[in-house]
């Protein structure tokens, strides 16, 4: 058994339910999971382009699905420019 690849599945499989997710809440709701396992876990995935990592509010980390990610860009573009969508 490959106990990095089951951190990662555990990290995708939360991230599939929950599209976007503090850093916090991330080590909340996996407590079986240590912190430094999900930090390599997560900076491993990030690297690979599975999941990115978002700075927000000058406070925290979240980690969002690549998809999730463009549809936001998006809308804040719009919010910028006015647009209504």
């Amino acid at each position: 058994m490959d106990y990095n690849k089951d951190v990662e599945t555990a990290v995708l499989q939360y991230l599939q339910q929950h599209w976007i997710s503090p850093m916090e809440e991330l080590f909340r709701n996996l407590p079986a999971l240590t912190v430094n396992q999900m930090f390599l876990t997560v900076d491993r995935l990030s690297r690979e382009g599975k999941v990115l990592l978002r700075y927000q509010n000058h406070s925290e980390y979240v980690i969002v699905q690549p998809g999730v990610a463009r549809e936001l860009s998006r809308e804040m573009s719009g919010a910028a420019t006015g647009t209504r969508y």
